[in-house]
């Protein structure tokens, strides 16, 4: 049996540029095959909705909250829900962390001032994986697309994003070559209903975050693009 996960989904209002309601977002997905999904809104340094001179608890709170309205409509329906961020690095770049829950977020106000390193270091302390979002990707904010990232810092690539266009997409197939890197599919939707979506499909179910870290690390797992290449 095959298991299809979305890993690179936006929601409102955590993050800014996010349309999708959390739990009318389970139900499409559901309804179009997938088993699970990530949450990755844009966290501190990101696109974020939420007013960063809250406090740290404050302005993680609506995390949890999107988090865990997607996660009862989850419940309701047998589709697995997971938690993860999505987190600027600087220069336009941004990574997605994977393996984490919300406890990461309120036990880590440091993040705030973090970088690549210091995000890189506290993901890893708490078992989790760290993949560049988008490489190569052209958008006016991003002051050098194809400067890379520093490899010491990430566990992997988003090779293939839904949002990309097909040039930027072909770019990022170069990381195919790096054997020791994890490599993810994902849609970057913003939206509940979003028809060209890719996503990992595995061979088993994966329930926690855990589970979603060492699926990653063992790379047993493909990538379904929205081109319809199965990687």
């Amino acid at each position: 049996m095959e298991y299809r996960y979305e890993m690179h989904q936006h929601t409102a209002p955590c993050s800014h540029c996010g349309r999708a309601d959390p739990a009318e977002l389970i139900t499409e997905m559901k309804a179009q095959g997938f088993s699970g999904c990530v949450i990755t809104d844009h966290f501190y340094h990101g696109n974020s909705g939420i007013d960063r001179a809250l406090p740290w608890k404050d302005f993680c709170a609506p995390y949890e909250k999107n988090f865990l309205l997607a996660k009862e409509a989850g419940d309701r329906l047998d589709f697995d829900v997971l938690f993860g961020l999505e987190e600027g690095v600087g220069e336009g770049k941004e990574v997605l962390i994977y393996g984490i829950d919300c406890d990461f977020m309120y036990a880590h106000p440091e993040l705030r001032r973090a970088g690549l390193r210091e995000i890189y270091e506290l993901a890893h302390a708490a078992g989790a994986v760290v993949i560049q979002a988008h490489p190569f990707r052209s958008r006016d904010y991003i002051d050098d697309p194809d400067k890379p990232i520093d490899r010491k810092y990430l566990d992997g690539y988003e090779i293939f994003n839904s949002c990309n266009i097909e040039e930027d997409n072909e770019k990022a197939k170069i990381f195919l070559s790096d054997e020791t890197a994890i490599l993810t599919a994902g849609s970057d939707s913003h939206h509940a209903l979003f028809e060209n979506r890719s996503c990992i499909i595995c061979s088993h179910r994966i329930r926690t975050g855990k589970e979603l870290a060492d699926t990653l690390r063992s790379g047993d797992y493909c990538l379904s693009c929205s081109d319809g290449t199965i990687l």
